[in-house]
């Protein structure tokens, strides 16, 4: 069976459980040996970050199944867009990582590998900014990997852009905002980073909360 199908089948699965503890316990008895690897990787990062500086750094991003292999991105997109939004860089740089992707021509192993370096990734506070299809944003979303985005956009802002906001329910039952779809036309597709649809949200332990909201603050502001 396909690692997508795969997915799919625990997704629905691991929707129906009753409560937070058969969840938990679910997680446990499928997901061990991954856990246990990922929690290796988690490790292997953490020390990894003991030796990062992030003076230099505003925000750091992942791009999941990009395009940057097939088509020539404006890398600028991301500082430019903070400073347009009246974030005050400092003189710092986003860190674009495009490096990661899944379910596509490589190894289900290998597909495997980066689902587990991501939620390492995601549980220390290496992912500001993620951006994926929705098949893996909901992979993701399951875990609660994303901020409340209600608790950070204005009201009017939410009313303005309903359609266009990744509504879901996390763990705990509560219905929240978990990120933003980007379509065709959005700058991250004029950029040349996507040419299907997406969706972008912030980590749940964004390190760089104030820059993280500024630029969606932005991405949304295109379209009034």
């Amino acid at each position: 069976m396909k690692l997508n199908e795969l997915l799919k089948q625990d997704r629905e699965r691991f929707s129906k459980l009753p409560d937070r503890q058969s969840k938990l316990n679910f997680i446990w008895d499928y997901y061990k040996i991954p856990i246990i690897v990922a929690l290796c990787a988690l490790c292997l990062i953490a020390i990894t970050l003991l030796f990062r500086t992030d003076h230099d750094v505003s925000m750091h991003v992942i791009l999941l199944n990009n395009d940057s292999l097939i088509v020539e991105c404006d890398e600028t997109v991301f500082d430019r867009l903070l400073e347009e939004g009246g974030h005050d860089p400092q003189g710092k740089t986003a860190d674009v990582n495009v490096n990661y992707s899944i379910g596509r021509e490589g190894s289900e192993n290998e597909d495997s590998e980066t689902i587990q370096v991501l939620s390492a990734m995601f549980a220390l506070d290496d992912i500001d900014l993620f951006v994926s299809d929705q098949y893996y944003f909901d992979y993701f979303a399951e875990v609660d990997a994303f901020h409340d985005l209600s608790v950070l956009l204005p009201e009017e802002v939410i009313q303005a852009h309903e359609d266009e906001l990744y509504r879901y329910d996390n763990s705990f039952g509560q219905s929240i905002i978990g990120g933003i779809f980007l379509h065709d036309g959005s700058a991250l597709h004029e950029a040349g980073y996507y040419h299907d649809d997406v969706v972008l949200g912030i980590a749940t332990n964004c390190g760089n909360l104030e820059a993280a909201q500024a630029f969606i603050l932005r991405i949304l502001s295109d379209r009034n």
